[in-house]
């Protein structure tokens, strides 16, 4: 639950199915918050309706199920509610916890009596993925999301990687030192519309499409079109602010590829229209997008190469704590501010690990000369 509250799905646009709810405190919560919830368990709810939902979240059942037969059923079932996406998480730990315990069947007898299956994070996804043909994505540990609807699964990943810059902040000290001279009558008396329509040109790196601008209606009546405002704001603001959040969505695109080379290819008809506008504007085909990202991916595969970026970065930060030879710690709040490969780096561990959220610091560990 705390995974999908960190992606922003408790936003009240999804309905959610606690399957396995136990005794319901994660129902009683979400409610509480306004969020279109149900729950259902077999010995604490075994009375209660349910139905298809957008989300349904498997939480933590999975690996109190004796039986394996009754296990992926019950994976199935829950991926069969699921209208948008699912949400699995099991116990994970290693053989030292393991071993502790009384082995019984595929699984332990912990010390409160009760059946246990400890998963490791390779082997959970590996069931999840031969039992419902998906793909598993890891948010956590032993926590992944399966999307049934695939366009919010690639909106997911890129905005995985996408880094939320302030450029407002950075907007307005530029704007003490600009003349305000061009077109200072019609901005300045339309200056909340134009600062909306700026501030999201700097969030895209590109001329927002009709939808992805909330007054494009107006903007478009006060100019005549986005690219007339837009070049009136690139007079205006001045173009270094803009070039800079070209250059940084394009390495998001450049990270987004590249970690999604681990996946199956998705062909262009099939990906969102904001990412498709995004390969026009930053590359010259979506096959260009791909190599690109490619050879930057490759290039990870260097301790040499992490080993510059490294020191690259903890120049550039001015921050940060630099181990000579081994690795390079530094603060999650800085990962947008890092150079490409070594997000890219990071990324691949994500692949395995989840999500990055919960941690406060993260080390980038390399070892030059050797595989």
């Amino acid at each position: 639950m705390q995974a999908l509250a960190r992606h922003n799905y408790f936003d009240g646009e999804h309905s959610v199915l606690d399957y396995g709810c136990g005794k319901g405190d994660d129902v009683r919560e979400l409610e509480a918050h306004g969020i279109d919830v149900s729950g259902w368990d077999p010995v604490h709810r075994p009375d209660e309706e349910y139905s298809n939902r957008d989300i349904v979240n498997l939480g933590f059942v999975l690996n109190v199920i004796e039986e394996r037969q009754e296990r992926t059923e019950t994976l199935l079932d829950a991926w069969k509610l699921a209208d948008k996406v699912l949400v699995v998480a099991v116990m994970v730990a290693g053989e030292g916890v393991i071993m502790q315990f009384k082995p019984y069947k595929d699984g332990v007898v912990t010390s409160r009596n009760t059946f246990q299956k400890y998963y490791s994070q390779g082997e959970i996804r590996y069931y999840i993925e031969s039992t419902l043909g998906e793909s598993a994505i890891a948010v956590g540990q032993g926590i992944f999301f399966i999307f049934k609807d695939k366009l919010k699964e690639q909106v997911f990943l890129f905005e995985r990687q996408h880094v939320k810059r302030d450029w407002t902040q950075r907007t307005q000290r530029q704007l003490a030192l600009k003349p305000r001279s061009i077109k200072k009558d019609v901005i300045e008396k339309h200056t909340e519309l134009f600062t909306d329509y700026w501030e999201t040109t700097l969030e895209l790196g590109r001329l927002p499409a009709n939808n992805e601008f909330e007054f494009s209606e107006q903007i478009r009546r006060v100019c005549g079109s986005h690219n007339k405002a837009h070049q009136a704001l690139l007079k205006y603001y001045g173009e270094e602010v803009f070039n800079e959040s070209k250059e940084k969505r394009r390495e998001d695109l450049i990270v987004y590829f590249a970690l999604s080379q681990f996946g199956k290819r998705k062909p262009q008809t099939k990906l969102p229209e904001s990412l498709k506008r995004d390969i026009k504007a930053f590359f010259s085909s979506y096959q260009q997008a791909l190599e690109d990202s490619r050879e930057t991916l490759f290039s990870v595969g260097s301790p040499t190469t992490i080993y510059e970026a490294c020191e690259e970065a903890h120049a550039s930060l001015g921050c940060g704590y630099m181990e000579e030879g081994h690795s390079f710690t530094f603060h999650r709040n800085r990962l947008g501010d890092l150079p490409t490969v070594l997000r890219i780096y990071i990324g691949c561990a994500t692949q395995l690990y989840g999500d990055i959220e919960t941690l406060r610091l993260d080390k980038s560990t390399y070892q030059v000369g050797k595989s």
